[in-house]
This record gives structure tokens, sequence and C-alpha cells, in this order.
């Protein structure tokens, strides 16, 4: 294959190829397809195979080349690999190099053919460029992603274990196939935020949600927040979501206790002023007005008196012992609240008939006097009951409010520890 014919034939071929010898020293004939992919005339190639080959191949990439040119001898296997090349301009290019060994061959040239995988080269260490970014950010990424396909009604959660080492598979993910429909089989999910879930997958929008969902099955819920991005195909049809979870259950647990500490009197316990008022008023622009209700507000007689006599740590313990007579008293329906000094407020909702209010303020009564507050005192309470009822006295916390109020003062003036509806 070294005759001048041979050659001619040789420089016509319209790909990079190589005669390599696969014996001896190395050494190369190039066509001038190859020439015109390392950017050297035939001359400057020629001083380079005499001087230092090196200086367009890499030396490693061709003694492994030719070494499994030798163990291919024979075998009529193809032979094949990566081969790194140096062109004139310094620039470094991809190829693979790629030769069949023939029993045919009557020389100790081989033909090899060089196909150009710069591009693909680079896009191939773009893409493991970009996989690296990902994985430094979600090894700090406490967030779970998920993804979720209408078509299919699959769920597909990252498998984080399986992610952080480095694994693209398709082991990534954790399924969860016919999601929608097996939501209430499941249980992972609070039955109270089932119907969250179900309509924004019904719905097809964008959401954010807060849920409480089981992280292990037979563990207790959580709370988290639900993060849903709509995904839309070319043609601008949703196909399905993108989205995170967000594990927010010690920052809930806060807000809601902050949220009661907010809504509650420090001392009792009991709802404040301003977190009753608003709550009655929620209830009545509901469906509270076409039901029957009952306000009552409890005003303890000759407090000062207490906090004079006994002092103010004393008068504590009896505002604290008359919130517990209240909660004792009322049923799990009944609102309580500490809204003054010494004055409380009761809500009844939804009652049957007032004879059951009649029965409750009675006992409480009974049960202010059967127990005294203190161990040396004995302080009996005794206060002055003031009550309304909607829809008859009104159907506004206001109305009611100050209906119970002037009947309260009624009570106080006609002799105290009693009550006036």
């Amino acid at each position: 294959m070294t005759h001048s014919n041979d050659l001619d034939f040789f420089n016509r071929i319209p790909v990079a190829c190589l005669l390599v010898n696969k014996i001896g020293r190395p050494n190369f004939i190039c066509n001038l397809k190859f020439l015109a992919l390392v950017g050297y005339d035939d001359s400057q190639m020629s001083e380079v195979f005499i001087r230092d080959f090196t200086k367009v191949f890499d030396e490693a990439d061709i003694v492994a080349f030719r070494k499994q040119l030798r163990e291919s001898e024979g075998t009529k296997k193809s032979v094949k690999q990566e081969l790194k090349l140096t062109r004139s301009d310094s620039t470094r290019i991809y190829t693979v190099i790629e030769a069949e060994v023939s029993e045919e061959n009557d020389g100790n040239y081989i033909l090899c053919a060089l196909t150009d995988i710069t591009e693909i080269k680079k896009a191939q260490n773009d893409y493991m460029l970009e996989q690296e970014r990902l994985l430094a950010v979600l090894r700090n990424f406490d967030d779970d992603l998920f993804e979720y396909d209408f078509e299919d009604d699959l769920l597909k959660l990252f498998n984080k274990d399986v992610l952080l080492k480095d694994s693209f598979g398709d082991s990534r993910w954790i399924k969860y196939p016919d999601f929608s429909k097996n939501l209430a089989f499941d249980r992972k999910f609070h039955p109270e935020d089932e119907t969250k879930i179900r309509y924004v997958i019904e719905q097809r929008c964008d959401a954010r949600l807060q849920v409480r969902l089981r992280p292990n099955e037979g563990s207790e819920f959580r709370w988290y927040e639900i993060e849903f991005n709509l995904l839309q195909n070319e043609s601008d049809n949703s196909i399905g979501f993108v989205g995170s979870i967000h594990d927010i259950d010690e920052l809930k647990a806060s807000t809601l206790e902050f949220k009661k500490k907010s809504q509650h009197d420090s001392l009792t316990g009991l709802y404040n002023n301003a977190s009753i008022k608003e709550i009655i008023e929620a209830y009545f622009q509901k469906d509270g007005r076409e039901k029957t209700n009952a306000l009552i507000i409890l005003d303890l007689d000759d407090f000062k008196h207490v906090n004079d006599t006994y002092g103010h740590r004393f008068g504590d313990s009896v505002i604290r012992a008359a919130a517990d007579t209240l909660n004792y008293t009322f049923g799990e329906n009944d609102l309580t609240a500490r809204i003054g000094g010494d004055e409380f407020l009761v809500f009844c909702k939804d009652i049957l008939d007032m004879s059951s209010v009649n029965e409750k303020v009675k006992k409480m009564f009974d049960n202010f006097s059967a127990n005294p507050v203190g161990e040396k005192e004995q302080y009996v309470i005794k206060a002055s009951v003031g009550i309304s009822v909607s829809p008859q006295d009104g159907s506004t916390f206001k109305r009611l409010f100050d209906k119970a109020d002037r009947n309260m003062y009624k009570v106080k003036r006609s002799g105290k520890n009693s009550y006036n509806f």
C-alpha cells in the first residue's frame, strides 16, 4: 500500500486516514484529509514524524491503539478508540480512530479512519459539567424534587440517596403510578388535605400548598409546603408539573404556637378579647345567623376588694380559678374568653333551647360555691352574669355583646351574684 498508485488512491479517500505501522517504532502515513484536520502541509507533517510525533499525536493513545492492533491480529476484530490530536495552532481536537485488522493485509501498515468528535466531546463535557453543577446544588438543597405526568398519572420523586452518589440513571426516581387514583388508599396525605392535592391536579394550575403527609409508612403526619409549577409543551398544552416539597413542620409548629399565644390570654389560656370577637364575627358571616346562640358576659363581683385585701398574686389565682370553672362547666362546642381584668365571655353556639344554657349557668354558680380559692382564705367566687340570645337580640357580635352587657349591669344594680337574660 506504499506504492505511488496506492498513495494517490489514499489521498482521494474523503475522510481523514492514517496508515499505521503496527510493529516497530511509531510510523504513520497520512492522507490530505488528515493534513487538513490537523492544519499541517505535507512537508511540515514529515518533519513532525521525523522529530517528535507526540507534537500531533497523544503518545498514550497511540501506544494503547497499537497494542490493540497487535492483540487483534488474526481475529478479524475491529479496533476502535479515542485519539487526541494537537493541531498546528495548538488547539486540542478529539477523534475516534478505527481499523479492522485483516489477515489479507500484505504489509505492516494498516489503514485507519479518523472521525472528528470534538464537538460531540465538548457537548459531553458540557453535559457532565452541568450534571456536576446540579449535583453540587442538590447536595446543599434540603427540598425533595418531583415530576408529575398528567397523561400517565405518574409521580416521580427524586431519590436523593441515589442522586448524591453521582448516579443519573433511571434509579434516581422513586415512582408512584396511578398517583391521583391512589391518594385516598395510600394514606400518605392527611384526609383533610387530599382534596387540595386533587384540586390542583384537576385544575392544572400553579400552586403552593401547605399539607400534612407521612414521610414514611407508619410515621406521624408532618407539615410540608408543596410547590407545583405547571409544565407545557410546544403547543401550550399542559403536560404535568415539576415542583418541590419542603419540610415546614417545625416552622408550622412555632407559627401555630405563636398564633395560639396571640389569640389566648397569657394568665388563663382562654381566648382574649380581640380573638373571640374575630371568631364570633366570622361565625356569623358564615352560617351562624341561621342558628340559635347565646352570648354570656360574666363579671366577678368585688374583685378590687380581693386585690386590695389579699394581694394581686391571690387575685391572679382567683382569675385562673374562674377560668378553670368556665372550662369545666361549659362544653367543647362553647367558646370561653377573658375579655378584661375580671371580665369573661362565653359563647354557646347552635343551642337547641335556652334551658341548656340556663342549666350550665346554674352549674357554674354551684361550682364556684363548691370550690373556694385558697387554703387559708377559702374565698368563694361570686359573679354577675348577663346573657343575650341570637337571633332575637341581634345577629352581630356588637349587638349581642351590648345586650348581654346591659343585662349584666342590671344584675350588678340588683344585688350581684346572679344572672339575667
